[in-house]
């Protein structure tokens, strides 16, 4: 059981609230639009590597991107392919802009028919916030504002998120491992700087995890994509983790899961 009384809450929402499938290969709801829309690249530009492009590299593209953005898987597959040349990732590349931007065409379809909450996420929020600290939760994620506010509507949780309290890929200059989005939504809380210590933030991955340790906060991790005990050898670990929302239920004294 948590041993200190929480003064708010954070939380990612890719693979944290939402379930984008992370644990099924080829059929993660982010993987199969940025997948399609690397291959429809491919066709239109007449690059095989692109064309050919397996479902295993276009999954470790994102897995070894240094930082959590869709630009960077994105652009660790253009390296993989032959289109790149450099670590650094160039905004201007057309071939980048293009694949981003019909990824998230892809994606919008795919979040409003098939978007799902991660097993007891709805739940857990709202019994958390009845705790006390409804005015106090905030969203940090690096996903693009669009597809936050279609989760948060189709899970009835937008009541609970105010405009000033969403911070997205476009509030932000440095992505997940920077501390810089929880920073944010931290700010947002309206909390003395010395109560960080007892904010919450929840998180499904190392890279977000390590942003969220930087902010100061105290993490929880789901364990979604990773085993909680995967997240817990991490070299920058959470405070805790589960693998499921009951147990955070049972851990937060909010009744059974």
């Amino acid at each position: 059981m948590i041993d200190f009384e929480p003064k708010g809450a954070i939380f990612d929402v890719d693979d944290t609230l939402l379930d984008n499938k992370p644990g099924n290969p080829g059929y993660g709801l982010h993987e199969r639009a940025r997948l399609a829309a690397a291959r429809e690249a491919g066709e239109r530009h007449d690059i095989q590597a692109l064309k050919d492009l397996s479902i295993a590299d276009n999954l470790e593209a994102f897995m070894s991107a240094p930082v959590h953005t869709l630009e960077a898987a994105v652009w660790n597959i253009l390296l993989m392919t032959g289109q790149a040349d450099t670590q650094t990732i160039n905004p201007e590349n057309t071939l980048l802009q293009e694949i981003v931007a019909r990824k998230d065409e892809l994606y919008k379809d795919i979040l409003l028919n098939e978007g799902e909450e991660v097993s007891g996420a709805t739940k857990f929020v709202k019994s958390l916030a009845a705790s006390g600290i409804e005015d106090s939760m905030a969203i940090a994620s690096t996903a693009i504002r669009r597809d936050v506010d279609i989760f948060l509507g189709k899970m009835g949780l937008d009541s609970l998120f105010p405009d000033s309290r969403i911070k997205t890929k476009e509030s932000i200059t440095h992505p997940k491992p920077n501390p810089e989005v929880f920073n944010l939504a931290f700010s947002s809380l309206g909390l003395p700087e010395d109560e960080r210590q007892y904010v919450c933030a929840f998180e499904d991955d190392p890279r977000g995890i390590m942003a969220a340790r930087a902010a100061g906060l105290y993490v929880c991790a789901i364990g979604t994509r990773y085993t909680p005990e995967q997240m817990m050898s991490l070299e920058v670990p959470p405070h805790t983790a589960f693998a499921t929302f009951n147990e955070f239920m049972e851990w937060f004294n909010l009744g059974e899961g």
